[in-house]
This record gives C-alpha cells, sequence and structure tokens, in this order.
C-alpha cells in the first residue's frame, strides 16, 4: 500500500470515528432531553397527585361539632392507590396544639408561663424562651400560621425548636384551644399543679372518652380531684371543635416522591380557597 493511499485510509478512519463519536453525543442529548420531559412530567403528574390528595382529605375533616382523635379524620393512610401511583396522609389537629397567640394581650402572664414550661420541657434555654417571647409581645397583629418556621430562625436552637414546633401553632387568639387533641406535653404546661398521676388520669379520661364540651370535663375534675382542677381548667381558652388542621401528604408515582405539608381552615371557603399555608417537604 503507497503511502498516500496509507493516509488516505488513516483519515477516512479518523473521520468514521468523528462521525461516530458525534451521532453517540446526540443520541446521549436525545436520552438526557427525553429522561429529563419524563421526569418534569412524573413530578408534574405526582404534583396534581398531592394536590388530589389535599382535597381528599380536606373532605374527610370534620365541619362542626365535637373534634377527637377517635375519629376517622385521625386515622393515617398508607399507600392509597391513585391512577398509576398512591398517596399518604397523616392529619392532626393544629388546636390541639399550644395557641402562641395567647402569648399577645396575656395580662396575668399564665400563658407566658405556661409556654416556658412547654418549651423547657422541650429543651428550649430561658435566653431562647426570652428571645421568642419579645418577638411575639412586640407583634401588632396575631401571628400567622407561619410563625413557628419564623419564630424557629429567632430561637436558634434547632432541634429544641422542632420537637416544640410539633405542640405549638399560630391561629386567632380569640378561638379556644381543642381540650380533646391537646397532647400530654400541653396539657402539662398548661395544668402545672396536676400531679403525674393525676395528669395521667384525665389523658386517659380524654383518650377513652373525649367530652363535648370542657365544661363537661370540669364537672368530671371537680368529682375526681376537687375543686381546684376544675377552676384551673376553667380559666383556659379550651373548646372541644377545631376547624384548622395540618396535613402531611405524600404522593408516590413510580421512583418519584413529593411530600407536602399544608394547612387547611373547614370553617372557611372551600377548594383550594381552604388551603392557608402550603410548603413542600423534604
Amino acid at each position: 500500500m503507497s503511502r498516500s493511499r496509507g493516509m488516505a485510509l488513516i483519515q477516512a478512519l479518523l473521520i468514521v470515528a468523528a462521525i461516530a463519536a458525534v451521532a453517540a453525543a446526540l443520541l446521549l442529548r436525545a436520552e438526557t432531553a427525553r429522561a429529563r420531559l419524563e421526569w418534569r412530567f412524573a413530578g408534574d403528574q405526582a404534583a396534581l397527585y398531592l394536590d388530589a390528595g389535599v382535597e381528599e382529605v380536606r373532605r374527610l375533616l370534620p365541619v362542626r361539632g365535637e373534634v377527637n382523635r377517635r375519629q376517622d379524620w385521625a386515622r393515617p393512610r398508607d399507600g392509597v392507590p391513585l391512577d398509576r401511583g398512591s398517596l399518604s396522609w397523616r392529619v392532626s389537629d393544629l388546636q390541639g396544639r399550644f395557641n402562641l397567640n395567647l402569648l399577645r394581650g396575656d395580662p396575668d402572664q399564665s400563658y407566658q408561663a405556661a409556654f416556658r414550661r412547654l418549651a423547657a420541657a422541650q429543651g428550649l434555654s430561658e435566653a431562647a424562651q426570652t428571645r421568642v417571647l419579645t418577638e411575639i409581645a412586640a407583634a401588632t397583629e396575631d401571628l400567622l400560621p407561619s410563625a413557628p418556621l419564623m419564630l424557629g430562625a429567632l430561637a436558634d436552637e434547632p432541634e429544641s425548636w422542632q420537637a416544640l414546633a410539633q405542640l405549638i401553632a399560630a391561629w386567632p387568639g380569640g378561638e379556644a384551644m381543642n381540650v380533646n387533641t391537646l397532647p400530654p406535653p400541653v396539657l402539662a404546661a398548661l395544668l402545672p399543679d396536676l400531679g403525674g398521676s393525676s395528669l395521667d388520669l384525665l389523658v386517659r379520661r380524654l383518650e377513652s372518652e373525649p367530652v363535648p364540651s370542657p365544661e363537661v370535663l370540669a364537672v368530671w375534675l371537680r368529682q375526681r380531684l376537687g375543686e381546684p382542677a376544675a377552676t384551673a381548667l376553667e380559666a383556659l381558652r379550651l373548646g372541644a371543635a377545631s376547624r384548622r388542621f395540618v396535613l402531611e401528604v405524600e404522593a408516590r408515582l413510580d421512583t418519584l416522591v413529593l411530600r407536602r405539608s399544608v394547612v387547611v381552615d373547614t370553617g372557611g371557603a372551600e377548594g383550594r380557597s381552604a388551603v392557608i399555608m402550603s410548603v413542600p417537604r423534604p
């Protein structure tokens, strides 16, 4: 083979290799674009599942009357089939938490003392408690539902605040906390004079036999634990109904998982207008 023919063959092979490399790159880009499009479509579909899940859960929530954890809304759901995916959700009663707006207009500072007891029990330092209380006291209007998120940055003690955040919420201060759904740590903070055994008795009563009103519970307390316990309960802003709930919704589509925390108000508008806060979750 002559030298010129050898060079021509090498050049031809290089050209073929270059064309093959370009073709492979184009195929890779096309495949990447296709995968990206499919992922985006799956994300949009999963987001629609989340919206559908929020609406489905909202329909299960009570809109009037007594609210307690023995009702169907409080039962967690896992892997509920939906089209090509599935939904899971947990619901908790926001009015079964300590209402931060009670800390505004608290002339005898009884709710501030209760907040300090609750926060200290979750490990929040006294300095962090003071920073949070000072910020709330300076507010000129009721705190919004997002307040626990904002105040957490001010407290600057993430681990303790994360524990406390599960026990606090913010809704208009004129509306009552639901005595049927208050967890034991909140009850203990609000009723500090109840001893351990008395508090356990109260918790067991509410778990086994929720009350239609705090007045009914006060009668029972007076009979079982005496006048001071009943009087302490009557001094609190309590009820037995709720209209604000937080939904933790998870949508799965193939390998894609989306999660969202949603606060809904069952006492106002319906549909999407009932959602007063929506936060994506990792």
